[in-house]
């Protein structure tokens, strides 16, 4: 049984194994970071010799070295045709990673985000069916950028979770900070700055895995979290820091104006957050008027505190918050249709895994019982095979005694094979009446072997020849462990109990035990 399992486990593994590119563009898949490197090998393909698979990851892996050779696209219908194939027949390796970058061409080449969304969606279940670790990372990265286009903080912050897990899996201290990074940013845009802090902190502990941008986005968040609680002093020496990288931020005038805010010095920060607005980003536009509208508070210029408040509902658009909270539902009943359906696959094959036990159970009970059978029908047969030949030497020792004949040696051969059969019979005699003495003791026999059981049995049937005949017309082919049962049963008078103890089995075993050998009384 336990080989059984192990077989069903490496089944399910091969099954769930993704498959990894041809050995054909093995050095191409290599080289794909390497756009320049990647496209002289493609360049070498004969593509009239190419099978329909093998033009199919060409057109893949030629789509996607043109896109990050930063090369202009017309359309997608070279890497769509490639997904159309994979649809049709499989591959989830290559069919991930064709979903994966048409999603990223949909979106930072053709601005379709929505569509872009679906196909990363595809991506990501292919990944985590077959848990492909490094697939899931480049998946989690894309779905959260895309969902930063409809403010879907919740699933950013999922996302970025997704990725923190998946980067720690494969011990990616980079990938883990930036994962962190984006936690923090999604929960400061949530306004929940003391997650945001938290997760921040633990990103800088990572600093040295960190490159010169990652860096520059880290002390600028951190700036900007320190800025907006109040702390002036730390606020000031990350900007240093931040500064000191050499990139220049969306935040740029906002982190300063927060500093200059938390000094007291309401004036500068309201100029500081003025040019803030000339900022290229929405959400750093946003915050700049959020601020300008307490700042104008605080200054006591309340008309220009209300004005300022109407403009911010301007980037709350109704018809954005309309597609975003459309896009929002679209991905969670994915989710949900995902889940169930994998729950159903999972059910179904459970289903055909028990099934598939319980038919190897039966046959496997069958041939067990069958073995037993044969084995105890050897046992008695040979029993029955000494008695008789025990009475033919016998008889020939009596008649070659009766009739003075004076063959030594035949008369020596009889007597030792007489000796050896009566020896073999006495000894089973001997077994049996050991194993009857340990039923009067009521001890536990649930160890006797099937050899052991029969020599029970063959001594009571002639310690009680009656009843071992009444038994014999009352029942029809039982076998030597009902025998057993009934010695227990009919003639030591044990009860349900004492027979479970004996056999060590439980009492419900004992009933069924009495039901199988009712079942086979004759009938009248």
């Amino acid at each position: 049984m336990k080989k059984l399992f192990i077989i069903l486990i490496i089944m399910t593994a091969i099954i769930g194994c993704s498959e990894p590119p041809t050995p054909q563009f093995k050095q191409v898949w290599k080289k794909i970071h390497r756009p320049k490197e990647a496209k002289a090998l493609l360049d070498k393909v004969n593509t009239d010799f190419l099978t329909e698979s093998g033009m199919a990851e060409y057109e893949v892996l030629k789509t996607i070295v043109a896109y990050k050779s930063n090369r202009k696209l017309e359309n997608d219908s070279l890497i769509s045709a490639s997904i159309t194939y994979y649809d049709q027949h499989g591959g989830d390796w290559l069919r991930s990673h064709a979903y994966l970058y048409r999603g990223a061409i949909r979106l930072y080449r053709f601005g379709n985000i929505i569509d872009a969304v679906r196909d990363f969606k595809v991506a990501e279940a292919i990944s985590e069916r077959n848990d492909d670790e490094e697939l899931k990372c480049l998946v989690y990265q894309y779905l959260a950028h895309a969902n930063h286009y409809f403010r879907n903080y919740p699933s950013i912050v999922k996302y970025s979770h997704k990725l923190l897990d998946s980067s720690t899996e494969l011990h990616d201290s980079t990938m883990m900070a930036k994962s962190l990074l984006m936690c923090a940013t999604a929960y400061a845009d949530m306004d929940k700055l003391d997650s945001a802090y938290t997760y921040i902190k633990k990103s800088i502990e990572l600093e040295r895995h960190a490159n010169m941008s990652m860096l520059s986005d880290l002390y600028s968040m951190m700036s900007e979290i320190y800025a907006e609680k109040g702390e002036a002093i730390k606020a000031k020496e990350y900007l240093n820091k931040w500064r000191q990288t050499g990139y220049n931020h969306t935040t740029w005038y906002l982190i300063p104006a927060y500093i200059r805010k938390a000094q007291g010095e309401y004036e500068k920060a309201i100029r500081l957050a003025k040019m803030g607005l000339e900022d290229g980003d929405q959400r750093t536009r946003r915050k700049c008027l959020i601020l300008l509208s307490e700042l104008y508070e605080l200054t006591g210029d309340h008309e220009q505190a209300s004005e300022t408040r109407m403009m911010i509902h301007k980037y709350d658009d109704l018809k954005y918050n309309n597609q975003a909270m459309l896009m929002i539902d679209w991905q969670q009943k994915f989710d949900e249709q995902r889940q169930t359906n994998e729950f159903l696959k999972r059910m179904s094959w459970m289903q055909g895994a028990l099934i598939a036990l319980v038919i190897i159970a039966i046959l496997a009970a069958g041939v067990g019982a069958l073995l037993y059978r044969r084995k105890v029908s050897r046992l008695s047969f040979r029993q029955d095979e000494d008695a008789k030949r025990i009475a033919e030497l016998r008889t020939k020792i009596e008649l070659q005694e009766k009739n003075g004949q004076e063959n030594g040696q035949e008369m020596a051969r009889l007597k030792k094979e007489l000796e050896k059969r009566m020896e073999r019979i006495s000894g089973t005699l001997l077994i049996g009446t050991q194993m009857f003495s340990q039923l009067q003791q009521r001890q536990c026999i649930a160890e006797a072997t099937a050899k052991e059981q029969q020599c029970l049995v063959e001594f009571f049937a002639q310690l009680r020849p009656k009843r071992w005949q009444e038994w014999n017309r009352q029942y029809s082919n039982l076998s030597t462990a009902q025998y057993v049962f009934l010695i227990m049963q009919d003639d030591l008078h044990y009860d349900d109990e004492a027979i479970s103890v004996a056999l060590d089995v439980k009492r419900t075993s004992v009933r069924s035990m009495r039901s199988r050998i009712k079942s086979r009384a004759h009938t009248s």
